[in-house]
């Protein structure tokens, strides 16, 4: 009966512990090294942002009619806004030491940088990077080839299944056969 107590105490461990571990683990520089160390291509992953995006840009009457985004009429201007929802997928479309670029759409220049920002600590998750900050705290990042606006404390973040992670760290094994001396 003792034993029944016990292998039930060790099932429900396991089964807390594994519905417990995320599935999704947030890119570091560390994740990343033990990633690429193991031979895994960071243009073979998907990706996921960990937070709702907008891009915003004010564009003019006839821009607002052609456009494919959302257009809103905010203060007597039109503004182009395209939002990117929180675990969207996403494609690594370029490979930099300490950046990268992740497409959440198909075509050309529709791809946002993400990775470490100035001030990051090592553990930090790469977050998305503006190449120009404003003193309100707004971001300005090209899409589309256009110059789009990311709002005041967005610092989202870019995501990959936990289980590459897990596939990194495991230790290859085996067994030496060793060798026989063969007579003549």
């Amino acid at each position: 009966m003792k034993l029944i107590y016990v292998s039930v105490l060790i099932i429900s461990i396991v089964l807390v512990s594994v519905s417990c571990s995320s599935s999704k683990t947030y890119l570091t520089p560390q994740v990343r090294s033990r990633i690429e160390n193991a031979g895994v291509n960071l243009n073979k992953l998907q990706f996921y942002v960990d937070r709702n995006i907008e891009l915003k840009r004010e564009i003019t009457k006839e821009e607002a009619q052609v456009t494919k985004g959302n257009v809103k009429l905010e203060n007597g201007k039109y503004i182009d806004i395209i939002t990117l929802k929180k675990n969207t997928e996403g494609i690594c479309s370029a490979v930099y030491p300490d950046k990268i670029q992740v497409a959440f759409e198909t075509g050309e220049n529709k791809a946002l940088t993400f990775g470490r920002t100035k001030y990051a600590a090592p553990a930090d998750p790469y977050k998305i990077l503006a190449f120009e900050w404003f003193k309100n705290g707004d971001g300005l990042i090209k899409y589309e080839g256009k110059p789009y606006r990311i709002n005041q404390g967005t610092e989202a973040s870019i995501m990959i299944k936990s289980k590459f992670v897990r596939k990194a760290d495991q230790v290859k094994a085996r067994k030496m056969q060793g060798v026989k001396i063969t007579s003549n």
